[in-house]
């Protein structure tokens, strides 16, 4: 399907851009030129050449929130979390009084 190859080019180019620091200092015309020479439809071109991510967002039919969530793992304390380690001094127990 055409729309999904154009989906496919759009996200190849961000990647390009990405990860070649040479592409983040074209010039206007550059960036212009190398939109142009895509295979995507034309609002797609168009919000690449407004640098307008919120646009391309919906016409890619992305997100409009993502989270990353991490969570502890459910292991028992072990035994030995219970005694201070070598960066915790051990809590000095007072002489016996006589």
């Amino acid at each position: 399907m055409k729309g999904e190859n154009t989906v496919s080019n759009v996200i190849q180019f961000l990647e390009t851009l990405g990860n070649n620091p040479a592409m983040t200092r074209l010039s206007a015309a550059d960036y212009a030129a190398a939109v142009a020479a895509l295979d995507v439809d034309d609002a797609q071109r168009q919000a690449l050449l407004n640098r307008d991510n919120a646009a391309l967002n919906d016409l890619l039919g992305g997100r409009e929130k993502m989270l990353c969530v991490v969570w502890p793992a459910d292991e028992p304390v072990r035994k030995d979390d219970d005694q201070p380690g070598e960066d915790q001094p051990a809590e000095e127990t007072p002489p016996e009084q006589e």
